[in-house]
């Protein structure tokens, strides 16, 4: 019988339990109705283009953001929205308003215990935030949580309900709602509404334009200076983006996932050595499986052996042993510190939970060569080539080549799959063969 296949995706190791996970609330509008109107309710007229002056399509967006912001703040586990939309894009879930049930997914994919979910209202220029905490596990909901006032106060009011929602969870926060509203640093509207419209905005360069127009509004404003770089590193703008994340400061909250996106920049420019010493450093306060993972591959790029890239990796997989990327990046390692037998014992591993991952096959190849077990390897070479013809030109083992996986984030999406039948998975990889 075919066994169904599950995929889930799964932000591992960095997400503590108890973690809040926040969706965007959405915009409620209620129009009064016209007691003189006979005959159905008229259309109401479409909304303006994103950025337009009058759009307030970026409100719930930027609640999105700041709020797990701000939670951090509190002293409360949140995940980004830049974390939830990984997740979500692994999980196939497009990019629009969630229902509960779908949210609830997000959130157990996630690992987090409790998400915030709810709507907003906004009436001129009032707006009024109604936000609730559902507790994924035990599937109960909270009391509303409101907070209204001018839409200029937007981050004010973000801050307000981030007090509440973490005087409703535990622990409590170690600060009064005093001192917490006073440790927000202050930022002009219109660098807050360029910032919420460049969430929003559809396509990479007008995000680019408006975070900019952030900036150049609010030179201070680090949430903007850390989107637009990641823009940058994300367009191949390496170098532009690692100058951008170097404008926040050391003593920021925002430094270390700025620091991690300059150790990015400098392992795709070439600047391997600096790349170690940031990952070090970063592993010094806090040595998570990806900046572990990062800081081996940009020794293992400058050639450096102590130390040993491998031992770097083993300590990562142990951490997160169910991260495939980080088994092959061990395996890889490995293979180039000339232990090709235990590249195999681990790339057999990764084959047997993801037979899909084609330079897993053609890599352990190559540890099968370099060990000697010539029969074993030109057995194995055989079903590379026929189910993926493409790979033919990988035949000669090169540990020059760049297939070492780099973690874009620290926060790592692990995807799992149930288990499959020989069939399906003959299936899966002829079907990504026809696609080479």
């Amino acid at each position: 019988m075919l066994l169904t296949t599950l995929l889930t995706a799964v932000l591992a190791s960095a997400t503590p339990s108890g973690s809040v996970v926040v969706i965007p609330p959405e915009r409620v509008t209620t129009p009064a109705a016209d007691p003189n109107l006979v005959g159905p309710t008229p259309e109401p007229p479409p909304p303006p283009p994103i950025g337009a002056p009058e759009d307030t399509s970026w409100v719930g967006e930027a609640v999105g953001d700041l709020l797990p912001r701000a939670l951090t703040r509190a002293g409360v586990a949140a995940v980004g929205r830049d974390d939830r939309l990984r997740a979500q894009s692994a999980l196939e879930i497009p990019r629009v308003p969630l229902t509960r049930a779908t949210s609830i997914r997000v959130a157990e994919a996630l690992g987090a215990e409790k998400l915030v979910t709810g709507s907003y209202t906004l009436e001129g220029e009032k707006l009024t935030l109604s936000l609730r905490v559902l507790d994924a596990a035990r599937g109960t909901i909270g009391a509303p949580l409101t907070a209204g006032g001018p839409l200029e106060t937007l981050t004010g009011l973000v801050d307000a309900v981030a007090w509440d929602v973490a005087a409703s969870v535990e622990p409590p926060p170690a600060v009064t709602r005093e001192a917490f509203a006073a440790s927000r640093p202050w930022l002009r509207f219109d660098a807050v509404r360029a910032y919420g419209q460049g969430l929003t905005a559809r396509n990479a360069v007008n995000k680019a334009r408006l975070m900019r127009r952030a900036l150049a509004l609010e030179p201070a404003f680090e949430e903007a200076r850390l989107a637009l770089g990641r823009l940058q590193i994300e367009a191949g703008e390496f170098s532009a983006g690692h100058d951008t994340l170097a404008g926040i400061a050391e003593a920021s909250p925002h430094a270390r996932a700025a620091r991690f996106l300059q150790g990015l920049a400098q392992l795709e420019i070439g600047r391997y050595r600096e790349a170690a010493a940031l990952y070090a450093r970063l592993a010094e306060q806090e040595p998570t499986p990806a900046v572990l993972n990062n800081q081996a591959l940009a020794l293992l790029r400058a050639g450096v052996r102590e130390p040993r890239p491998s031992s770097l990796l083993r300590r990562a997989t142990e951490m997160e042993p169910a991260a495939l990327d980080l088994l092959f990046n061990l395996s890889w390692a490995l293979l180039t510190e000339g232990d090709p037998g235990a590249a195999e014992f681990f790339l057999r591993d990764v084959l047997e939970r993801e037979p899909l991952d084609g330079h897993a096959r053609v890599v352990l190849v190559w540890a099968l060569r370099k060990a000697g077990q010539t029969k074993e390897a030109a057995d194995a070479w055989k079903g590379v080539v026929t189910l993926a013809p493409g790979y033919e030109g990988l035949a000669r083992v090169d540990l020059g080549r760049r297939f070492e996986r780099i973690q874009p984030a620290e926060r790592l999406l692990v995807l799992s799959r149930g288990k499959r039948t020989p069939a399906e998975v003959a299936a899966g990889l002829v079907g990504k063969a026809e696609r080479l």
